[in-house]
């Protein structure tokens, strides 16, 4: 299991799907701070979900525009294309925690 902690801007308003009484919250993040191996600074959008008691606690807390600080798991997959042979990778994060960036 890895760890992941970065700061992130909130894009979208984060939604709420109840699935056999637990409570899933999803949302696309803008992370920040992310550079490539050339030290450049990436914008990268991701989509993050989080379960249980931490997904209610973003939807009521949290909304569109926010920064925030996450701490959580990411988890990549990478896709194989038949049509091009091409590889896609498809990236998310799994929050743990959460918190609001006052600036």
């Amino acid at each position: 299991m890895n760890v992941f902690i970065c700061t992130a801007f909130i894009l979208t308003q984060p939604k709420l799907k109840k699935v056999k009484h637990q409570n899933y919250c999803y949302m696309l993040l803008s992370l920040h701070n992310v550079y490539n191996s050339e030290n450049r600074i990436l914008n990268l959008k991701i989509k993050a979900f989080a379960k249980a008691k931490i997904a209610k606690r973003i939807f009521d807390l949290y909304k569109q525009k926010d920064k925030v600080l996450i701490e959580g798991s990411i988890d990549i997959k990478k896709i194989l294309l038949l049509s091009n042979h091409a590889k896609k990778y498809s990236a998310y994060i799994r929050i743990d925690q959460i918190n609001n960036i006052y600036i």
